[in-house]
C-alpha cells in the first residue's frame, strides 16, 4: 500500500489522523500485556468495531513487546498513567504504539484481506505542544527531533484475531510542527489550499491562538494576515491547570462513589455537556442522582482560569487589533462556559466580535497538517520529484 500524505495529532485525550484525507481518532491510551495473556485475550474472531479490539506487536531488537490499544485499554488502570503528568511525545511508548495502532487500523479498514503489506509513505506530520518545544534548547531542534523519530523502515503486527497481518512500513519524510502556531494554516486556506472566505478578517489583525488540550494550554501571538510567530517570546504556555488533572480531582474530592476513573468521568461531561443536566443513572438500581451542582462549578472555573491566562498572555500597542481564535478539543468542548466568562468580562459586543471559535476547532491543527502535507507534495511534483499514487 502506497500513502502519500499521514498526518496525526497525539492529543492527550484521543489521536488524530488523517491518511490521504481519511479522517479517524481513537483514545490515547496503551496498556502492556505478556504473551501468556494475549493468547487468553480472545475466544473468537473480531468480525467488527476492530477499533475496539485492537492488540499490537512490536519487536525492539530481540525483544517483542504487547499492547492493547485505544478504546481496549481504556479502562485499564494503567492505560491512562500518561494523563497524570507530563510526558515528553519524543519519547513517549504512547504516542509510539498509538502511531503503529492508526496505521493498522487504516490498513485494516482498506485490505481487510491481507495477511501482509508493504507500506511507503510519501509524508508524515505531526505537532508538538508549545510547553516541550520550549523547554528545549531551540524549537528547531525538539522539532527535528519528534520527526527524525517517524523517519523510519520497521516491522509490526497486529494481532487481533479476523484482522492480523504483518506490516512493513517505510517512512520516506517527516515533519513535525508547533501546535497552535501550525492551525493558522487552516484559518488562512481550505483542505484544497484555496484562501478562506474567512481570511481577509485577519489581514491586518494579530492574532492570539489559545489551544486548549487534555493536558496544557498552548498560545501563540500570530503576526498581521495569519504569518507566523516572530520569536520565543510570541509563544506562551500554561501546564498548572491541565482538564484531566482538574476532572481526576474532582473525582477522587467528590465522585469516586459515581466514577471508577477520570476517563469514565470525562466520557460522562462529554456525553451530558450539551444539556448541562448532568445526572448520573446507577446502571445497577437504576436509581438518578444530579451531579450538576458538583461538575458546573468546576467547568466554569477552569474556563474563566484558562480565559485570564489567554487574555494576559501577550501585549500589544495601542491601536491594535487583535483576535483570539479559540481551538482544541477542550474549548470546543467547554464553549458554553467560556462563552459566559468572556461575555460577564468583556461585555456581549466584545467577546462575540474579537473571540472567535471556529467550527471544527478541535480538528483544526489536523486539518492544517493536512493542508502542510499537500503543499509539500505538491512542491514536490513541481520539481519533478515522483509523487506516490495510491495502489
Amino acid at each position: 500500500m502506497n500513502i502519500s500524505h499521514w498526518v496525526a495529532d497525539f492529543g492527550n485525550s484521543l489521536g488524530q489522523h488523517m491518511i490521504d484525507g481519511h479522517y479517524f481518532e481513537m483514545p490515547s491510551s496503551i496498556s502492556e500485556v505478556t504473551e501468556k495473556e494475549f493468547n487468553g485475550m480472545f475466544a473468537h474472531q473480531v468480525k467488527e468495531q476492530l477499533d475496539e479490539h485492537l492488540v499490537i506487536k512490536w519487536t525492539e531488537g530481540e525483544t517483542s513487546r504487547y499492547f492493547m490499544v485505544g478504546k481496549k485499554a481504556q479502562a485499564e488502570l494503567l492505560g491512562n498513567a500518561h494523563i497524570y503528568a507530563l510526558h515528553d511525545k519524543t519519547s513517549s511508548m504512547t504516542v509510539w504504539i498509538t502511531w503503529l495502532a492508526g496505521l493498522a487500523l487504516y490498513h485494516a479498514s482498506k485490505y481487510p484481506e491481507l495477511e501482509e503489506d508493504r507500506i511507503e509513505v510519501e509524508y508524515f506530520g505531526t505537532l508538538l505542544p508549545v510547553w516541550l518545544v520550549k523547554k528545549a534548547s531551540s524549537f528547531r531542534e525538539k522539532l527535528a527531533e519528534m520527526a527524525s523519530r517517524f523517519r523510519t523502515e520497521l516491522t509490526f503486527e497486529l494481532l487481533t484475531p479476523g484482522a492480523a497481518r504483518k506490516l512493513h512500513v517505510h517512512v520516506k519524510h517527516t515533519e513535525c510542527r508547533v501546535e497552535g502556531e501550525n492551525a493558522r494554516h487552516a484559518l488562512k486556506y481550505d483542505l484544497e489550499g484555496n484562501l478562506s472566505d474567512e481570511a481577509h478578517r485577519y489581514k491586518e489583525a494579530y492574532v492570539v491562538m489559545n489551544d486548549i488540550g487534555g493536558q496544557s494550554q498552548d498560545l501563540c501571538k500570530l503576526q498581521p494576515n495569519l504569518n507566523g510567530a516572530q520569536t520565543a517570546d510570541d509563544f506562551s504556555s500554561s501546564t498548572d491547570q491541565s482538564y484531566l488533572a482538574v476532572l481526576e480531582k474532582l473525582r477522587t474530592d467528590k465522585l469516586m462513589d459515581y466514577f471508577q476513573s477520570v476517563r469514565a468521568l470525562e466520557q460522562f461531561v462529554l456525553t451530558h455537556i450539551r444539556t448541562r443536566s448532568y445526572l448520573y443513572t446507577n446502571p445497577i438500581t437504576h436509581t438518578t442522582v444530579d451531579l450538576t451542582e458538583l461538575i458546573e462549578p468546576v467547568l466554569y472555573d477552569f474556563s474563566e482560569v484558562a480565559m485570564q491566562k489567554a487574555l494576559q498572555s501577550f501585549s500589544f500597542k495601542q491601536g491594535d487589533q487583535v483576535y483570539y481564535v479559540h481551538i482544541g478539543g477542550v474549548n470546543q468542548l467547554l464553549i458554553h462556559y467560556t462563552k459566559t466568562y468572556l461575555v460577564q468580562h468583556l461585555g456581549k459586543e466584545v467577546a462575540e466580535q474579537y473571540h472567535l471559535f471556529p467550527e471544527d476547532s478541535r480538528k483544526l491543527n489536523i486539518f492544517a497538517s493536512a493542508i502542510v502535507a499537500k503543499n509539500y507534495l505538491k512542491r514536490q511534483s513541481e520539481r519533478k520529484v515522483p509523487a506516490t499514487e495510491s495502489r
